[in-house]
């Protein structure tokens, strides 16, 4: 079983903890190292324990020791981490009171910059709940981001993500989505301590979080990746299921239904206050597109939605071309302050 754990610890492609007693992290494991005790005043409980800063890319050995303060005689039973990145070896099953456990870990190593934090749940045979321990550590690394945290109205709209560089030395080559939440648009710029890039979200409502891959060559020219964390989050508290509504042509009107669904405790006012808007362009001469939105409640989170929207008529040009107002690719909400709530794509029956 132990063999079993800890070839886990080196397949795993997780999240990661590396660490040392000074914060920098070992350049190679010497065994080991001794972390302060946790004290379990009961087998239903939980404590955390945080082991500081430490260097991405390093594989960890650290002890943890767990005081028995419960005044019971214990004897243990299984110890379950939460992820197979994690290996725990107790080094004696008895524990008597006032008696320590001490537990050997083995965390692997990563690319990812972030503060991490591991579970481990200790079985007792005197109990049917665990003793739980969360196990807290600061990976750090050559780069970071000025902000982990993007917020989105408009699923069209780009976004900058800039960062900073602490010790590269040498130069970034390019930037992706490990989860395929945006795409980068354009190169990344690069100075000599900070750089930044653009992007552009690819789904259209909700929370996204991802990691920022940077694809790097060190002062020696060695190729290295560092993930950086990052949460792609839309702010409008009303979406569309779907978030583009494909429109049927009856005569002059185009119509369609789609669902709406009202992020719970978002949307600040009733659902007969929203205004909905056609995003189309102002042209003189040209009567634009009208719409028309039916909104019916199913239940406290959803309605259905049919939009219809009448064409407006062709005026003959200059040169008696017939002429008509571009075709809205957007339907805009808007609440009682007329600040955007939501927004739904446009497309014909037929269109791209």
């Amino acid at each position: 079983m132990q063999l079993w754990r800890f070839v886990l610890v080196h397949v795993c492609m997780g999240l990661v903890m590396t660490v040392t007693v000074n914060g920098e992290g070992p350049t190679k494991s010497t065994g080991n190292r001794s972390i302060d005790t946790v004290v379990m005043t009961a087998i239903r409980s939980r404590k955390g324990i945080h082991l500081g800063n430490y260097r991405i890319g390093r594989e960890v050995l650290v002890k943890v020791h767990v005081k028995n303060s419960t005044g019971l005689s214990l004897n243990l039973r299984s110890i379950d981490p939460d992820c197979g990145c994690l290996a725990v070896v107790p080094e004696q099953r008895s524990l008597e009171p006032d008696g320590t456990l001490s537990l050997a870990l083995r965390l692997a190593s990563s690319n990812k910059v972030a503060n991490v934090r591991r579970s481990i749940r200790l079985f007792f045979q005197e109990s049917a709940v665990p003793f739980v321990l969360d196990v807290d550590v600061q990976i750090t690394g050559p780069l970071g981001l000025d902000q982990t945290t993007m917020r989105l109205v408009d699923p069209d709209s780009k976004f900058d993500v800039s960062g900073q560089i602490h010790e590269l030395g040498g130069k970034i080559q390019r930037v992706e989505s490990v989860r395929g939440s945006f795409v980068t648009i354009g190169s990344v710029v690069q100075a000599p301590e900070a750089f930044r890039f653009i992007a552009k979200p690819t789904f259209s409502f909700g929370d996204a979080e991802d990691l920022v891959r940077v694809h790097y060559l060190d002062p020696s020219a060695q190729a290295q990746i560092v993930d950086l964390p990052i949460l792609l989050r839309y702010t409008t508290p009303v979406r569309f299921l779907p978030s583009t509504l494909n429109l049927h042509q009856r005569g002059t009107r185009w119509v369609g239904i789609t669902r709406m669904i009202v992020v719970r405790g978002k949307l600040k006012v009733p659902l007969e206050q929203l205004r909905f808007v056609l995003d189309a362009e102002s042209n003189p001469g040209k009567l634009s597109p009208r719409v028309a939105v039916q909104v019916r409640a199913v239940s406290s989170i959803m309605s259905k939605v049919e939009v219809v929207i009448t064409e407006g008529e062709q005026h003959a040009g200059h040169d008696g071309v017939m002429i008509q107002a571009r075709f809205p690719r957007r339907l805009v909400v808007r609440g009682s302050r007329s600040q955007v709530v939501g927004i739904l794509n446009l497309v014909r029956n037929g269109e791209e």
